[in-house]
Formats: structure tokens, sequence, C-alpha cells
């Protein structure tokens, strides 16, 4: 099972796939995390970001998820294509070839469960890598709803809320009841949260 938490920065996603990697396992799955790839990235990244680094980050996420075999247990990616690519869009604009979201659209569907946090009025903290530009993530996470929406991609929207345990709690739920981990059609994904 591939499951992926998606979303602007600083939304929690890295504290909820920890909180999450522990709940799984205390029931005795076997859990890989594939952490953020933008923190790896060797070019300018957030409101300084080319077409470069977002082509780096975009073909790492998806050979990185391929080498992955996760027939057997859960791997959870911490971002996946599409709002990576969000960024890139963000960055190229309306000269950006077409391939590139082609390519991120179609990975989206390699994706058994997709969980989108959504961005919450608190300032990011500090940490020398995610902008803490409050203007700036609010355009990624319309970009990504966007996209998502564009695409007609199946996501669960996660409340907006600091407590992470809330949002396991609600992952883990969906996941149990979701006949053999299925996307949901879109219409059933609103009605979710």
């Amino acid at each position: 099972m591939k499951i992926s938490i998606i979303g602007t920065h600083s939304t929690g996603k890295t504290n909820i796939i920890s909180a999450l990697e522990q709940a799984l396992v205390a029931q005795g799955k076997t859990v890989t995390i594939l952490k953020e790839l933008a923190r790896e990235c060797p070019f300018p990244i957030n409101e300084s970001t080319t077409l470069e680094a977002q082509s780096w980050i975009l073909d790492q996420q998806i050979a990185r998820e391929a080498a992955i075999d996760h027939d057997n247990h859960v791997l959870i990616t911490d971002r996946a294509s599409l709002d990576n690519f969000a960024y890139m869009y963000r960055a190229v604009g309306e000269s950006l070839p077409g391939y590139f979201e082609e390519k991120a659209a179609h990975h989206m569907g390699t994706y058994d469960i997709i969980f989108k946090t959504q961005k919450l009025d608190i300032d990011a903290k500090k940490d020398k890598v995610r902008s803490t530009d409050f203007i700036f993530r609010d355009m990624i996470d319309w970009m990504i709803l966007h996209l998502l929406e564009k695409h007609d991609v199946p996501f669960v929207q996660l409340a907006p809320t600091t407590d992470y345990m809330t949002h396991v709690g609600h992952i883990l739920s969906y996941i149990q009841s979701a006949p053999h981990f299925v996307m949901p059609h879109k219409e059933a994904v609103c009605a979710l949260y």
C-alpha cells in the first residue's frame, strides 16, 4: 500500500507521518517512509526555485518511489508528484512545457490513498530550509487544490488542526474502512470531512 501526505509547506505533514508510522508499527505493520526530497535538492528551492530544481525533485520522487517495493508493507511519502509540481508551476508559469504536468498528474495514479493537509493560520518555524512567507504558502496550497481538481485526482482532505493524533485517527479509520485500499470516487471524498 502506498499512502501520500501532501500539502503546502508547514502544515504538519512530517509530524503526521511520524505519528502515523508509530501507529501502524504498533499494529504490526512494516512501514517505509520516503522523506521530502526538496531538502536534498542541490538547487534553489521555495521562492527562488527553478525549473532545473523542480525537475530534479519530480524525477527523484518518481524514481525513489518506484524503487521501493510496497506490496507487502506500507509506503508513506512526504509529498507526491503533483504537489511538488505546484512549486514548479509557480516558478515557471505558462511557459512550462506540458510534459511536466502530464508526468506529475499521471504518476498520482500510483498512490492507493492521498491525504491532503490544510494551510493553518500559524507561522512557519524557521529551519533554514522551509519558507516562512505566508502568502507563498497560501499560493502553493491553492495551486495544489487546483491541480488535484483539474486532474480529477481523488484525495481525502484532513482537518485544519495541529492535533496530529486526530489526523492519525482519521487516516487509520479511513484505511481500515477502504476495501483493498481503493481510492473512492471524487464525490465520496468530499463527504469524508
